[in-house]
């Protein structure tokens, strides 16, 4: 992927040394260290909305909802969720 972007914030002195220092650590360029760890916790951000955890009769529900044919209208959703890219594959 070619970068054609750029981003420019602002960070205390400290903040700036500790960042080279860690990347330097890790045999990177600041812009690289940035890069990599910054896409990683987006990424991680995203997938922490995905994930959910169901009791017994939220499972039970949801075995009926997936034993059953969906509707119309949920199939027109379905078609829409399956066509949408990911918010990290978007350009």
């Amino acid at each position: 992927m070619t970068a054609t972007a750029s981003i420019n914030l602002r960070i205390s002195d400290a903040e700036k040394a500790l960042i080279d220092q860690a990347a330097q650590t890790m045999g990177k360029s600041r812009t690289a260290f940035i890069l990599e760890n910054t896409l990683r916790a987006a990424e991680e951000v995203i997938l922490d909305q995905t994930r959910f955890t169901l009791d017994s009769d939220q499972w039970a529900q949801l075995n009926m909802a997936l034993d059953n044919p969906p509707s119309e209208d949920q199939m027109r959703g379905l078609s829409r969720l399956f066509t949408v890219k990911a918010p990290w594959q978007k350009q």
